[in-house]
């Protein structure tokens, strides 16, 4: 039986120079990076195969819209 590679499609983003936005940890604005590993922000990824979003002059915030709101 012969075994082939098989590719990986990579579970890993860098969303990169964006204006972050996080009152919850005090960021309020600051330009950085974020990487993201199955949907949860990490301290580090592989940059080499992560999918690479170029977030310049963007703002980047995690739930800045309440959609369930109603009011």
């Amino acid at each position: 039986m012969r075994c082939r590679e098989v590719s990986r499609v990579s579970n890993e983003i860098i969303v990169k120079n964006g204006f972050v936005f996080d009152p919850a940890s005090g960021v309020d604005g600051d330009r950085m990076d974020i990487l993201v590993r199955d949907g949860k922000i990490v301290e580090n990824v592989n940059e080499t195969t992560a999918k690479v979003i170029d977030a310049s002059d963007l703002l980047v915030m995690a739930g800045g819209v309440d959609i369930h709101n109603l009011a």
